[in-house]
């Protein structure tokens, strides 16, 4: 296995929701190249399920949301070097000249379905000068295909090929994540570690502001224990730095395959559990490894941009597979309990991203979790029949079918319905 190819294509810093911050750093591209003009004119244009997922999330900053908002941020900011990560520089000036740019530019906003991607977005600048860029992100939310000013390609704002190279390394089955995680060589993976630390550090200084009582310190000797005791202060580590960062607040989350949420519920989780278990040092590094894994392993099969909830259904396989790992569950029980949690979670559907996109991740974590426990406890009444199957491989690749194949078209009617 290529961890290091692995962790460098499914690794992003962001702030805020990843599907805005895409908006705000297409933006900040076309500033910055016309950066000695005055705007007239932006044009966005967006692939339907972009849209669904940026509408109603918070931009940072602001804590309301407004895509022509987060478009003028971007523009205010001019600094595309941040990428994903482009709303963190804002300031309160930055915020007060938002409402002026807007009415002093004519602004349009659309979506439209695209058959070869679920992800598309075309900025189209112009200024008062008469000067033009056309900005393109593709695949990927930061995949720059093509900037063009007045018709000239610019090379040096595309992406370098690194991000091609690495996707180009799949996990091919279940089996070589758990080949890995049992031969401990993680010499490549320090940042991934740092990562983890640096994210359960800060859930658990948002749970102490908000004066809460489930850091790990609070638990009782019989809660740590208890898996349903765990599974519900695992939810709080999930659920509360998430809120944060799709309501709008200025919050740095670090994303695992292209996902703030999934960011947090992967590597939150396999550190909550080792710190909750008193696990050595070594254990909890092979935790954070299986999870980080094991949601890329579930995200590959899906698109980008899904119609499922791709963030909540990888981050519930991963807290399954954790909790059972943790408690010296068998190679076949672990793989069972990503099946179990996947048996009663197919129809886990997204909406659009929001501000209740913190209880789904939450609450997968939280149901992961106890599906590890019933197969530990041999209580689980899982069966492979219908959509799962025995093989946990063959149950994965059936969610990514059902998502992009059969359930293609959805998109476009949850759309109608928000």
């Amino acid at each position: 296995m290529n961890a290091y190819k692995i962790l460098k294509g499914n690794l992003t810093k962001t702030m805020g929701c990843t599907d805005i911050g895409v908006v705000g750093f297409i933006a900040s591209i076309g500033a910055y190249v016309l950066r000695n003009s005055k705007i007239k004119s932006v044009k966005l244009t967006m692939s339907e399920e972009l849209y669904k997922n940026s509408v109603n999330v918070g931009v940072p900053g602001l804590h309301k949301s407004g895509l022509d908002k987060a478009l003028a941020l971007g523009l205010l900011l001019k600094n595309p070097k941040n990428k994903l990560s482009v709303f963190e520089s804002v300031t309160n000036d930055d915020i007060d000249k938002i409402d002026e740019l807007l009415s002093n530019t004519d602004v349009q906003i659309n979506y439209q379905k695209f058959e070869n991607t679920v992800l598309y977005e075309k900025l189209h600048l112009t200024s008062f000068t008469g000067d033009e860029v056309i900005i393109i992100i593709e695949d990927l939310y930061d995949n720059v295909v093509s900037v063009k000013r007045n018709g000239v390609k610019l090379s040096e704002f595309e992406k370098d090929a690194l991000i091609e190279n690495v996707n180009k390394y799949k996990i091919e089955n279940y089996d070589e994540i758990l080949d890995y995680v049992e031969e401990a060589s993680f010499d490549e993976l320090e940042e991934l570690f740092h990562i983890a630390k640096l994210q359960y550090e800060n859930a658990r200084e948002e749970i102490m502001n908000q004066k809460g009582n489930y850091l790990v310190e609070n638990l009782q000797k019989h809660s740590k224990d208890c898996i349903y005791d765990l599974s519900n202060y695992l939810r709080k580590h999930i659920e509360v730095p998430a809120l944060k960062r799709m309501r709008g607040d200025l919050f740095t989350v670090y994303g695992v395959a292209g996902s703030g949420n999934l960011g947090i519920g992967t590597l939150v989780t396999p550190m909550f559990i080792a710190d909750a278990l008193e696990l050595s040092d070594l254990l909890r590094r092979k935790l954070i490894v299986l999870s980080f894994m094991t949601s890329v392993y579930v995200k590959q099969e899906m698109s980008v941009v899904t119609v499922l909830c791709g963030t909540g259904h990888a981050t519930g396989c991963s807290a399954a597979a954790v909790i059972a790992y943790a408690k010296n569950a068998t190679r076949e029980e672990v793989k069972e309990s990503i099946n179990v949690y996947l048996s009663t979670s197919m129809g886990f559907v997204c909406d659009g991203a929001k501000l209740s996109c913190t209880d789904k991740v939450a609450f997968a974590a939280m149901n992961g979790t106890i599906a590890g426990k019933k197969v530990i406890d041999h209580n689980s009444i899982y069966d492979g029949t219908g959509i799962n199957k025995i093989s946990v491989d063959q149950t994965i690749t059936n969610l990514g079918k059902l998502n992009n194949e059969i359930l293609k078209s959805a998109n476009n009617g949850i759309i109608k319905l928000i």
